[in-house]
């Protein structure tokens, strides 16, 4: 993990918390811990920043302690304390974009979990003298020895910052001014922090104390979430009522500032991505804090790791809320299910067996790839002994009365369903008739070629290639389907392939020509703007097919033939999904609509 920054808190395994699921509980005992020499080094720093930079005032902060995260599980309430020093790592969590329905409820609804933050009372002094300081790592050892809390000498102003995702679904970066004092230069996200002063307008800043906080427990938790949108007006030029309500991500630590803690929230906005650029462009209340606003889409957000270059020029608060961003989304299950549930059922895009299981006969059916034999009688006939018996014959029934032949190639289907799908999908295009055994026609020397080449256990099979082009030839709406299919492109990568013909040497290079040349001769289409050619993988001397999408200028120019061939059946086969090939180790994978590889097994 990156050493800049940590995760003191997610909701793992729930989802992302609104304002009602947030308690606070104030008192003094949360505030920093004091020694007179820490005390002297902060009036010190003070007395040296402000002399330099006299517009300086030393605002109250709310001081993040620690926070309790208690869980109902059809029981007793389960309490999860976390102390913002320590960095830790957690799983899966939040599900953002529908955290926000909940928040109409009232807050005696109960709730499947709420949060608790335990909140002291610090200043910008404070802060300046302690996490800011050279001394700040003195101070974690001295109170990791005397309090057995590396925070307890260190001020900790709690943040709040926001992952802004504008109507389009991209998320708002701005880059911070030169001018700043901390992260100069640097990409951020909206943030601040929530001020004690709101809950306060009589009392001096100074003043400030968590006695006279008591009883309005509540309208700290809302100057904590109002905090966020407030920021984002101001920094982003947006109206607050194109906002939603934020819902709580998470609190993550800054460790180039010693562990400061930060809120991080995601809210939606109603405007569009030029809408929120134009307005920012027209400068807001606080458009002296950066200089330039960038988007990013939620696909290269979630790609964002400490190996992208955009990485490093984000601060260390920005990083945070991408973390926890990320794993914000993800698949939840709503209800328990049992073992052995089905949980959903997918139809892939486009599905095939394994060249050499086609080989060995295996039966399945050449749409779905259902079994049209037993494992019994599969086994039986692989191994030749008719009187083989196999446990439980009744998880693998099949429906015999049910099987349909193409009537032209004799493939079969386990049904007249799929039979009519794959032709109206691929197969009138692919059907090569009485020409299945002949070992001259295109398809039947691709395949041939792909076995020679790709040796069990496959990975993949060149006939998926075969059935997206045939797919994409079939179709009225060929855009539609070319978009679907981009989705399992990782990259075109031409120059990939140089490396791994030097690393693997001529003859790889020779086989990969070969495969590219008889597919093209079989499927080629001039008038499709993109085709699917075979790719190189650097992981492994084999070939992967549905790797990348490139122009037809990449291609080989070939004559036109007529169509092609459709391996036989089996119960496998292979995909590959952006953004990295992937190998599932399973009965079988496909692709589908959504761009995610299923795997599962057929019965």
């Amino acid at each position: 993990m990156d050493p800049e920054v940590s995760l003191m808190l997610h909701c793992d395994p729930l989802k992302a918390l609104g304002e009602n699921q947030i308690h606070v509980e104030i008192s003094d005992r949360f505030n920093r811990q004091s020694f007179p020499e820490i005390e002297q080094h902060i009036e010190a720093v003070w007395s040296d920043r402000v002399s330099k930079e006299p517009w300086l005032f030393n605002g109250a902060k709310f001081r993040l302690h620690s926070a309790v995260l208690s869980v109902r599980e059809n029981g007793p309430v389960a309490e999860h304390a976390v102390r913002n020093p320590t960095r830790s790592q957690h799983g899966e969590g939040e599900r953002l974009e529908s955290a926000g329905e909940s928040q109409g409820s009232s807050p005696k609804d109960e709730q499947p979990c709420v949060l608790t933050l335990r909140l002291g009372l610090t200043c910008y002094k404070d802060y300046l003298g302690t996490n800011w300081s050279r001394e700040a790592g003195r101070l974690q050892s001295h109170g990791r020895n005397e309090c057995a809390d590396p925070q307890a000498f260190l001020a900790q102003p709690l943040g709040v910052g926001a992952v802004v995702a504008t109507a389009d679904g991209d998320v708002v970066l701005l880059r911070r001014s030169q001018k700043v004092a901390e992260a100069a230069g640097l990409l951020d996200i909206p943030g601040g922090h929530p001020e004690p002063k709101m809950l306060c307008p009589e009392v001096s800043e100074e003043a400030i104390c968590a006695d006279l906080l008591q009883g309005k427990e509540r309208a700290v938790v809302s100057e904590v979430f109002s905090s966020v949108c407030a920021e984002i007006s101001d920094e982003v030029n947006v109206p607050v009522g194109s906002l939603s309500k934020p819902v709580f991500m998470g609190i993550a630590l800054n460790h180039t500032s010693a562990g400061r803690p930060s809120a991080e929230f995601y809210v939606r906005c109603t405007l569009t991505t030029e809408e929120v650029r134009d307005l920012y462009r027209r400068g807001g209340p606080e458009a002296h804090e950066s200089t330039e606003i960038l988007f990013l889409s939620p696909a290269k957000l979630f790609q964002l790791n400490e190996r992208c270059p955009l990485w490093s020029e984000m601060c260390p608060s920005a990083k945070g809320a991408v973390l926890l961003y990320q794993r914000g989304k993800g698949l939840f299950a709503k209800r328990p299910f049992k073992k052995g549930d089905t949980i959903f059922i997918e139809q892939p895009l486009v599905s095939s067996q394994f060249l050499w299981n086609a080989l060995y006969k295996y039966r399945a059916c050449e749409y779905c790839l259902r079994a049209l034999e037993t494992a019994e009688e599969n086994a039986r006939r692989l191994s030749g002994r008719a009187a083989l018996n196999l446990p439980h014959p009744e998880l693998c029934k099949v429906r015999p009365d049910r099987h349909q032949a193409c009537p032209h190639c004799q493939v079969m289907y386990c049904s007249a369903e799929c039979r009519q799908a794959a032709w109206e999908q691929h197969h009138r295009l692919l059907c090569i008739g009485s020409s299945h055994h002949d070992p001259d026609h295109p398809l039947n020397k691709l395949q041939d070629a792909w076995r020679s080449v790709h040796y069990p256990p496959e990975t993949s099979s060149i006939m998926i290639m075969a059935r997206m082009v045939a797919t994409i030839k079939q179709a009225q709406d060929k855009e539609r389907w070319q978009r679907l299919f981009s989705h399992f492109c990782s990259r075109t990568a031409n120059e990939e392939e140089e490396i791994v013909h030097k690393l693997l040497g001529e003859k790889f290079q020779g086989q990969l020509s070969l495969l590219r040349n008889l597919f093209t001769t079989a499927l080629y289409e001039d008038r499709l703007s993109q085709k699917l050619v075979i790719s190189s993988t650097a992981r492994a001397p084999v070939y992967s097919c549905c790797r990348a999408l490139v122009t037809t200028a990449a291609l080989p120019t070939p004559r036109r033939l007529s169509p092609t061939t459709t391996s036989s059946s089996t119960s496998a086969l292979s995909a590959t999904s952006a953004p990295e090939r992937r190998s599932v180790s399973a009965t079988w994978t496909a692709a589908s609509e959504n761009g995610v590889v299923t795997a599962g097994t057929r019965s």
